[in-house]
């Protein structure tokens, strides 16, 4: 294993503040019909495989760490929109 600079620690840090998002927001907003919960979690489970990718490439490659953490970030925060939107629309009310 290789040695990491102080901005690959950095971006596997903010890789583990942000893996914790999509949890916590499942859980606040769990919705009650279980197709909706399983279409929930896959989105869930996409996002934190994407953002493990994204890490893992983080400890592997040096030249293409920036590229990699970028890329797990947005890939990342576009299930976060897409898990908000699910939660949003199993609301009652909407």
């Amino acid at each position: 294993m290789r040695e990491l600079t102080l901005l690959e620690t950095s971006y596997l840090s903010g890789g583990l503040l942000l893996c914790v998002l999509l949890p916590v927001l499942m859980s606040f907003r769990a919705p009650q019909t279980l197709p909706a919960r399983r279409a929930c979690l896959r989105t869930v489970w996409a996002g934190q495989t994407l953002l493990a990718a994204a890490g893992l490439m983080v400890l592997l490659s040096r030249p293409l760490s920036p590229h990699a953490a970028v890329l797990g970030l947005v890939s990342y925060l576009c299930c976060a929109t897409v898990l908000f939107r699910q939660l949003r629309t199993e609301l009652p009310g909407n």
